[in-house]
């Protein structure tokens, strides 16, 4: 059975394991009882590398650098006493303080580009995992949507068909028009199976991403009022003209723009923000849509990318799934975090391609 300790217990063993080496460094544990006094605390010097690197293992660079400066703090004294007292050069004293600096932030390092690495492994190895998942997913949805589309097609001529045959504002008119219209729906439906199972491959072509932006808005104008959403336009103007393919990452921005909507059925504020932001030293750019909605679990936070996943009595799941990898087409990818004091915050970061 694996034992896990909170950080407040690790950080009070490190301090105390501390003290007892530089108490064993002063010599207040035990004494040497013959011999050289100073190889006697040499040696027990030597041990104050222990707490050192496990506060590195344990903290990072902050632990281990943190904790080599606590213990040369600590030994200082010892170091100007023992220089007095035996007229001895302090430099191997002073040396010995350097090395515990040069040990923790060395061990530190060593550890966060360990934990990083992992990190990175374990990120890969998800992915790589999820993207079996959509084939197999996208195969399946792939045949069960070119098996209902065909039959929709032909229920939805044969409403409208015999709707004719009814006069206007008759109930069996009125029946055949709901039938045109859930028809129209699970049509919609089948055309997210689609697009999830056969994604089209982007086609950039030059366009400001601020106008992308606009359109999307212009276009739930009516809804977001009906709402009683308010949003908030902040666009950074100085945006250059990138390539990019306009019509899929206006079907993106649309879908995080309904999400938020329907997040915020009491109403509230949509704020949405395009600002420059540099990653790994190349420059990209941020679409940002902050809601002060209902907000999203933690748990459902880890899924909401994936296929079929939804909260919603009337979505598919597919929106975000599609959005994903239209983002990631691009060479993007899309960031999503709580907001405070309540709602999300989805972003959208592209590279700047501009030729």
């Amino acid at each position: 059975m694996a034992y896990s300790f909170s950080p407040r217990y690790r950080a009070a063993a490190v301090i105390a394991f501390s003290l007892v080496t530089v108490a064993f460094h002063y010599g207040l544990i035990l004494k040497p009882s013959h011999g050289d006094p100073s190889l006697f605390h040499a040696i027990h010097g030597r041990l104050c590398y222990i707490p050192i690197i496990l506060g590195a293992i344990w903290f990072g660079v902050r632990g281990g650098l943190g904790i080599a400066l606590f213990i040369t703090a600590l030994t200082l004294p010892y170091a100007v006493w023992g220089v007095q007292k035996h007229h001895s050069s302090p430099a191997s004293e002073y040396t010995e303080m350097i090395f515990y600096a040069a040990i923790g932030l060395t061990s530190g390092i060593l550890i966060e580009l360990q934990r990083r690495e992992r990190r990175t492994r374990e990120a890969l190895a998800n992915e790589l995992a999820r993207e079996k998942h959509l084939s197999s997913l996208g195969q399946m949805a792939a045949g069960l949507a070119h098996e209902i589309k065909n039959p929709l097609g032909s229920i939805k001529g044969s409403a409208e068909i015999l709707g004719d045959d009814f006069p206007e504002g008759s109930r069996k008119h009125e029946m055949m028009k709901i039938l045109v219209k859930e028809t129209d729906r699970l049509n919609g439906v089948v055309e997210d199976f689609l697009n999830f199972a056969r994604p089209r491959p982007i086609v950039r072509k030059p366009a400001r991403i601020n106008s992308v932006v606009e359109d999307v808005l212009s276009q739930i104008e009516v809804d977001a009022a009906s709402n009683k959403v308010r949003v908030i336009r902040e666009f950074d103007e100085s945006l250059p003209t990138v390539f990019l393919d306009g019509e899929k990452l206006h079907q993106v921005f649309l879908n995080l723009v309904l999400n938020a909507v329907a997040a915020m059925s009491g109403g509230g504020t949509l704020t949405v923000e395009t600002r420059r932001r540099l990653l790994d030293g190349r420059p990209h750019i941020a679409v940002t849509f902050i809601d002060d909605g209902v907000g999203i679990s933690p748990e459902d936070m880890e899924r909401i990318f994936d296929p079929f996943f939804t909260r919603s009595e009337k979505g598919t799941g597919l929106g975000l799934s599609i959005s994903h990898t239209i983002v990631q087409n691009h060479g993007g990818h899309i960031e999503v975090a709580a907001n405070q004091p309540k709602g999300t915050r989805f972003s959208v970061v592209l590279p700047i391609v501009e030729e």
